[in-house]
């Protein structure tokens, strides 16, 4: 039954433009000529076939007719922080869609083009998060939870849960005077109990085993994964000391919120206040102490040998002046202190006093002198220079010293060559992951497992091949541990699609959301992909300032 008040267009009546995207569930248009409340540009989201068998259009039906039936200034503030399902698109009698709000310009990002900003890339070493976002300072750290625990608790207040509160859903700006979120698959959310697509939860991102992910308690441990997670500076952990070591109150907050017992979390509007306290009390640089804990292994430095990290307070790139020592003579650092001698009467020995020392050291230098003359003329024109020995051409050094620089030349040449070859193999991987975290999410609903082991099984004999063809490539110019991040990253991807082939193979006939995430095969998996992120991690960072150097693709962790 359609519920009173929401629209329903028909297909035939837009005007598509550009595809704005393409994921599991279905494809998103760029919608011309239209606007929400008259201010925002539309898009549309198509479901494919197979989703379609899935959805439940009565509770998408009543999600686009929620809003108006609330307060004006309700739906305003929903439209300007979700891309909530605006209107159904219809073709003939069928539901084939919906409208929603276009992601707003400040929740993008540049990196190697333009990207939705996803909490993501937030979770990440803080001179990876420098290069792929710019430098994050604490205030705003703090700041980031703060406006997502607003949205959240807003939303839980209107009877809307989030479910699958994945970093990939959650947008973040920080371009304004406060960060900013903007919160995407909202046609994946619960409203009153009820969900248009059943819920699914992000590898990585699951709630304790047997527990449902569709409560406002849900909501909340997985806020508290988030905001433990922003300050481990990483994709995965559970520790929230780094985080209560900045801020005692928030940190026990977020050990609150991972509790076992849903009951025992506090809501997200018992956040509010301590997040606004650490906002007013939270630094503007990170400690430097801080910094260098929080720089990923593979994550290259700036500055030459006892240079800080680039985003670590203190002058220049050295490290914080020592406490200041004694008054005293000015000498060669790390010298002990040589007390003068005492100088010899008038007539003492030749050479004995400071005259004599003057003398010796202009003995000293004529004999050097004398020396670099006689190399000039005998040394450098040996038979077995670079000109034959005729004398008039550079001598062998300079010989030499171009042979060197023709090997540096071929060097680098090479080294080029090497990373464009490796760059054409990163291409062949585009979008694997987003194909294999939609078949993840299907198979925590139990609704196409036999689609889902099939694209498990593709994926995982893919991740072979492509190391078969790393193996085969030849990058020896290539710093080695690069190379070693991306071939543990693709093996270990390979080990997690197996591990959830196993996992289908073991919950078919009998599949349930608690069956799936309770087999041995699915923490073989997440196993797998905790081990798969951190090399993806360090090959990243490593690698972008190298296809920087030659021109070539920057990468996110997630694009592997």
């Amino acid at each position: 039954m359609t519920g009173a008040g929401a629209v329903r267009i028909a297909k035939d009546d837009l005007v598509l433009g550009r595809s704005l995207g393409d994921g599991g569930q279905g494809v998103v248009w760029e919608v011309e000529k239209r606007l929400i409340n008259k201010t925002w540009p539309v898009a549309y989201k198509e479901y494919k076939p197979d989703w379609l068998h899935k959805l439940h259009v009565d509770v998408l039906d009543r999600m686009v007719a929620f809003l108006p039936g609330r307060p004006a200034a309700e739906g305003e503030w929903m439209a300007r922080h979700t891309a909530w399902p605006a209107a159904l698109v219809t073709q003939g009698p069928d539901v084939r869609g919906f409208l929603m709000r276009q992601i707003p310009d400040e929740f993008f990002i540049n990196v190697s083009g333009r990207r939705a900003a996803g909490f993501e890339f937030l979770l990440n070493p803080l001179d990876f998060v420098g290069r792929m976002v710019g430098e994050v300072s604490p205030r705003q750290m703090f700041g980031l939870p703060l406006a997502l625990a607003d949205t959240l608790g807003r939303l839980h207040e209107m009877g809307v849960v989030a479910g699958d509160l994945s970093p990939k859903n959650l947008l973040f700006s920080l371009s304004g005077p406060r960060p900013g979120c903007f919160l995407i698959d909202c046609d994946a959310m619960g409203l009153a109990g009820a969900w248009a697509l059943e819920p699914a939860q992000t590898p990585g991102w699951q709630l304790p085993a047997g527990e449902a992910p569709e409560t406002p308690q849900g909501d909340g441990y997985k806020f508290a994964l988030l905001a433990t997670r922003l300050f481990l500076h990483e994709q995965h952990g559970k520790d929230p000391s780094a985080l209560r070591s900045v801020d005692r109150a928030v940190g026990d907050l977020a050990e609150r919120g991972l509790s076992g017992t849903p009951s025992d979390r506090p809501a997200l509007t018992e956040w509010l206040d301590p997040l606004r306290r650490a906002v007013d009390n939270a630094p503007v640089t990170w400690s430097r102490k801080r910094s260098a804990a929080a720089t990923g292994s593979g994550s290259p430095q700036s500055g030459g040998p006892g240079a800080g990290p680039q985003n670590a307070p203190g002058p220049g790139t050295g490290g914080p002046a020592g406490p200041a020592g004694p008054a005293g003579p000015v000498g060669v650092p790390g010298t002990a202190h040589v007390p003068q001698p005492v100088r010899p009467a008038a007539g003492g020995p030749p050479g004995s006093g400071s005259g004599g020392r003057v003398v010796a050291t202009l003995i000293g230098i004529l004999c050097l002198i004398a020396l670099a003359v006689w190399l000039t003329h005998h040394g450098g024109g040996s038979d077995e220079s670079g000109d034959g020995g005729s004398g008039t051409g550079s001598g062998s050094g300079s010989s030499s010293g171009t042979s060197s620089q023709e090997e540096t030349t071929e060097t680098t040449s090479a080294r080029e060559e090497q990373a464009r070859a490796l760059s054409g193999l990163l291409s062949e991987n585009s979008g694997r992951r987003s194909g294999v975290s939609d078949a993840v999410r299907s198979m925590t609903r139990c609704s196409d497992l036999a689609g889902d082991r099939q694209v498990f099984a593709g994926a995982a004999d893919a991740r072979s091949e492509l190391v078969d063809k790393l193996d085969a490539l030849g990058v020896d110019r290539l710093p080695s541990s690069l190379v070693s991040d991306l071939r543990t990253a693709w093996r270990s991807s390979e080990e997690a699609d197996r591990a959830y082939v196993r996992v289908v193979d073991v919950v078919s006939g009998n599949c349930t959301p608690s069956a799936v995430t309770g087999t041995s095969a699915w923490r073989d998996a997440d196993s797998a992909n905790s081990d798969a992120t951190t090399a993806k991690q360090d090959f990243v960072a490593a690698w972008n300032p190298l296809a920087d150097e030659y021109g070539l693709p920057g990468l996110s962790w997630t694009d592997l």
